[in-house]
């Protein structure tokens, strides 16, 4: 695996805004927020859920979830969101190399390894450079190493 390197990380929470409105403005209302506060965010996934709402998710470094506790709510609030959920039982896994762009395939060769072993992803997220996906913590010792094996002779 010289091109390809697999990197994980457990120490991490997974934030969720419910029902936000789906509208410019209120992904940076959320980030801005947070990173004036000194709140780093790892990965970031939005989507619609119904006419005009969307999820906004993201993870963060775990140690940080019970001090962004205290301003949840105020953000809540700002941006209108219906409900917060959280989830500190979550890990990283990232398949990662520097010439993803010129390898076709490589999501799909990711997502069957984990599927053939019965992870589901939870959310996922991807650049030119890496592949990253938010699995349930118990699970990241088998997915680290189905994908070790997937990837070992690349």
């Amino acid at each position: 695996m010289n091109r390809i390197q697999i990197i994980q990380n457990q120490d991490v929470a997974k934030v969720s805004f419910h029902a936000v409105p789906d509208k410019p403005g209120t992904a940076a209302d959320i980030f801005g927020f947070l990173g004036e506060l000194g709140f780093n965010v790892e990965v970031v996934v939005s989507a619609p859920t119904e006419k005009g709402k969307a999820d906004i998710s993201f993870v963060i470094n775990r140690k940080e979830l019970t001090a962004l506790f205290g301003v949840l709510n105020t953000l809540k609030n700002k941006i209108g969101s219906e409900e917060i959920t959280q989830d500190d039982k979550i890990a990283l896994i990232s398949v990662t190399g520097h010439r993803f762009a010129e390898q076709p395939g490589i999501a799909g060769r990711v997502f069957k390894a984990l599927s053939k072993a019965g992870i589901n992803l939870d959310m996922v997220s991807t650049s030119l450079h890496a592949i990253t996906c938010v699995i349930k913590e118990e699970l990241l010792p088998k997915a680290r190493q189905v994908l070790e094996d997937e990837f070992k002779e690349d």
